[in-house]
């Protein structure tokens, strides 16, 4: 974890230089140090943990960068305190004096962070050297097509659950017609890709088929195309030494393949994204024959050229089958109906893992009947830790260390979360630009999106999984999880780390399981109640994270305060009368997250590092005489707010005269109601670019609604606009008049707003508009007619609870719409035909005529179909 670590650095020392440029805090080593710091982390960024010889040597790296940063952040936090209002005169008599101290004590942990770093890049360049040699003697060696760790799909099993993935994948290879050469097999590990190519490529019909075979597991090690390829003509009978004179290994692939039908698996292939892409210009020759080239790997291929095929986990009755299978290996031996549905329950927590299950069904073999009762009461059925040396925890082990250093950190965090949490996307980014796990300077890009790519390709690694997709781009995650595996293995490896510690009982929470640990992370909040506990966090007073992910509790609980170097307080599941003013002192606090009744502090804006602010009441009750209630107006001053969402608050206007109140980084407003959506304050958040505004009909005035005007005004490109009307009279219109879009707008969800369906052909004219959500009356009526050259590039379409009808077009619309849903629209009759170019199309819950209408429909025009009702899933 020292890439991780040295980032934090980084961008401590950054702030620190920000503050000292009117004092002379730091030494004049700092300068050339910060030099070397950002060339050492361009170089290391991408290499995976699996080359790093020295595990030793890195943690020391890390142990004494992070001494450094506790140093920095102490004395930026002296200052701040000494700064601020409430700090006595006294306080400053000292000042010289802690200058200096810290000047010292800088000077001296900089030197040993510098010796530290010195020997792990020596010994690092070292390691790689060596490999780098090792990997030019294996690429000719006659063992070149063995790897260094054993694929758990190696294991022999039955082949529970694959008879449609072995049908599947027998047409991708046999079918002479498709005009594709490489094909990619991706899961994550212990899923059984291996097994399934095995299985087809041995069938009679396909070994007849070509002139060809070659089965080659290849490994980490070669990880460029070249070295692929170099292997390839090795068993393909190519002289070694003429391989080495003539690196142009296409012409001599063309030779040796020239004419001729041929079938080559790849088996772990571990090649990146970028190289998958070499493939669309130059690879395997394509003689139009039907030769194939199969590539088993755990990393998603984004080659245009390449078809992909990806395993499944397998359903709770197949895991069941595979679990049954393996416990009970001999058809004397019984299982009692009793036995039946505790294996159930156990076979259902493998999470549909093959290998997982293998494992648990070969532990269980034998066992009683209380000892396969406690195993169904775990947590896991499974401990993943890296000193087991099962081949399934091996495998797993493996995947982790073969992710690149700016990943792995990335990773490791998903563990805060509690099993079968829905991480959502948004959440999960904030966090983690929050953390500093991203390089501010090392794009142009916003870190938010960075952070987005950085799960995309955990995503593509198969190490994270994919739970809901995002309505504009289908490759985009909305929601993920981690496998229980996975999740294992970063709990085990994250309290190796030091990294985060889990608190889910009292003994988790006394000092010798919490100490140098830099986040606790708190699944029962229950815990918090017991003051021993707040007594024994004082042992871990350099803890940059406290995130409470418990159960939202009823009662309140005090928060344990005593973490003053905090950068993210997630607390949003823990009722407080009022807000803790002790809050106010977390100078370092850039991700805050509260549920509280009170009003906020006057002085908010001395969290001066905060870029993102959630804040609910837990009560959020409005009486008819009550106005809206505000914000601080000193949140005018938090310039680095980049993200507020305040439930139940709205945004004070700022003080007209005063320019620098401003909110310049501020590009996400929700949860205020139309009081925060007036000219005077939209003026002051000049990059805003997404917006959600919550209206109580019964408590806001017809005038209120005028906010819609300002907009299009303001804004020339937006993200995303919702707006709900929370309690609807159901009046013939709630929202008078529709909104005055920017132009290029791409998000719109309406609910509530009562608008008649004339009002959306001005939303039809939007340019850019690429997802479209109605929810819950937000039109009104039963007849929606659309006309020609309306939303041109709508890509998402959802009608929820509406009381329409009839949907009539005429003309050419919807060019690009590729997923259209209709839920719980019960008087819906009739769409338009030109739906049928649409990709997907989902009736949910709507009435019985129309779901059979829409069955018979989508399977004429071979439209992808989810129809689903309380009797029916097809």
């Amino acid at each position: 974890m020292a890439y991780a670590a040295l980032l934090s650095l980084k961008q401590a020392m950054d702030l620190l230089q920000s503050i000292s440029e009117s004092k002379n805090l730091v030494s004049h080593s700092e300068t050339p140090f910060r030099f070397k710091l950002k060339s050492f982390l361009k170089q290391f960024k991408s290499i995976p943990s699996s080359k790093i010889a020295d595990p030793a040597c890195e943690r020391r790296v890390k142990d004494s960068v992070q001494t450094l940063e506790d140093l920095i952040d102490s004395h930026l936090l002296k200052l701040s305190d000494q700064s601020s209002e409430e700090c006595s005169s006294s306080s400053y008599i000292d000042e010289d004096d802690d200058v200096i101290t810290f000047s010292l004590l800088f000077s001296q942990q900089l030197q040993k962070v510098i010796e530290e770093l010195t020997s792990f890049v020596k010994t690092l360049k070292t390691t790689v050297d060596q490999q780098q040699i090792q990997q030019k003697r294996y690429c000719f060696s006659s063992s070149s097509s063995s790897s260094d760790y054993d694929d758990t799909g190696k294991q022999r099993r039955d082949l529970v659950g694959l008879d449609d993935q072995i049908k599947t994948l027998k047409n991708l290879i046999s079918h002479f017609t498709l005009r594709f050469l490489v094909a990619s097999v991706v899961g994550m590990t212990g899923i059984g890709k291996t097994t399934l190519v095995k299985q087809v490529c041995s069938d009679p019909s396909i070994i007849e088929e070509f002139e060809i075979r070659l089965f080659v597991h290849m490994g980490p090690r070669y990880n460029q195309l070249e070295d692929i390829f170099m292997v390839v003509l090795n068993q393909l009978g190519v002289p070694c030494d003429k391989v080495h004179e003539n690196n142009d290994y296409v012409k001599q692939l063309s030779e040796a393949l020239s004419a001729k039908r041929y079938l080559i698996v790849l088996d772990d292939v571990w090649i990146g994204v970028h190289i998958w892409r070499k493939l669309d210009y130059y690879g395997f020759p394509d003689a139009r024959n039907g030769s194939r080239v199969i590539i088993i790997s755990q990393i998603q291929s984004f080659a245009r050229s390449v078809t992909t095929h990806n395993v499944p986990l397998l359903k709770d009755d197949e895991s069941w089958k595979l679990l049954h299978q393996t416990a009970f290996s001999t058809s004397e031996e019984k299982c009692s109906r009793e036995l039946e549905k505790i294996g159930k329950k156990i076979a259902r927590n493998c999470d549909g893992l093959p290998a997982a299950i293998i494992q648990v069904g070969e532990n269980l073999r034998g066992k009683s009947f209380q000892e396969w009762k406690t195993l169904s009461e775990n947590e896991d059925p499974l401990v993943i830790r890296r000193d087991d040396h099962t081949p399934l925890s091996k495998a797993l082990f493996f995947s982790y260390m073969m992710l690149p250093q700016f990943l792995r950190a990335c990773f490791l965090y998903l563990g805060v979360f509690p099993k079968k949490y829905g991480i959502s996307r948004s959440k999960l980014i904030k966090l983690w630009v929050s953390e500093g796990f991203l390089d501010p300077y090392a794009r142009i890009s916003p870190l938010e999106e960075t952070a987005g790519e950085y799960l995309d390709q955990l995503i593509c690694r198969n190490v994270v999984l994919r739970e809901t997709q995002a309505s504009i781009d289908i490759a985009t995650t909305k929601k993920c999880r981690l496998h229980f595996t996975f999740r294992s293995l970063c709990v085990s490896e994250a309290k190796s780390e030091k990294f985060f510690h889990i608190l889910k009982k009292y003994t988790d929470c006394e000092p010798e399981n919490i100490k140098s640990h830099k986040r606790l992370c708190v699944h029962n909040n229950v815990v918090l109640a017991f003051p021993q506990v707040h007594e024994w966090m004082e042992s871990v007073p350099n803890a940059r994270s406290l995130l409470c992910f418990g159960p939202k509790q009823k009662y309140p609980i005090v928060l344990p305060m005593c973490f003053r170097l905090l950068k993210i307080l997630d607390a949003l599941a823990i009722r407080l009368y009022e807000f803790p003013n002790q809050i106010l002192a977390l100078f370092h606090l850039r991700y805050l997250a509260i549920t509280c009744d009170g009003e906020l502090p006057n002085s908010i804006s001395r969290l001066s590092n905060l870029e993102v602010f959630i804040v609910c009441q837990h009560h959020n009750i409005k009486l008819l005489n009550n106005g809206p209630v505000y914000l601080p107006v000193d949140i005018w001053n938090m310039h680095n707010l980049k993200q507020l969402y305040c439930m139940g608050f709205d945004l004070p206007p700022p003080t007209p005269n005063d320019s620098n109140l401003v909110l310049e980084n501020l590009f996400t407003l929700s949860g205020v109601s139309v009081h925060s959506c007036t000219m005077e304050v939209l003026s002051r958040i000049p990059n805003l670019m997404r917006v959600a505004v919550h209206i109580e009909s019964a408590h806001d005035s017809i005038e209120t609604f005028n906010f819609f005007s300002h907009f299009a005004s303001l804004y020339k490109k937006f993200d995303s606009f919702k707006c709900t009307v929370v309690n609807p009279n159901f009046r013939p219109q709630v929202v008078p008049s529709i909104p005055n879009f920017p132009l290029n707008i791409t998000k719109i969800c309406l609910s509530g707003c009562g608008l008649p369906w004339k009002h959306m052909e001005l939303i039809g004219t939007l340019p850019t508009l690429r997802v479209l959500k109605l929810r819950w009356y937000a039109f009104c009526g039963p007849e929606w007619k659309t006309s020609d050259v309306q939303f041109p590039w709508l890509d998402y379409l959802l009608l929820e609870d509406l009381d329409i009808e009839h949907w009539e077009s005429d003309g050419k619309q919807f060019p690009r719409l590729d997923h259209v849903i209709f839920r719980h629209c019960y008087k819906l009759k009739n769409i338009p035909d030109q739906l049928k170019s649409a990709a997907r199309v989902e009736v949910e819950d709507c009435n019985q005529l129309f779901a059979n209408k829409m069955r018979n429909w989508l399977s004429l025009y071979g439209t992808e179909a989810k129809i689903r009702s309380s009797s029916i899933d097809i």
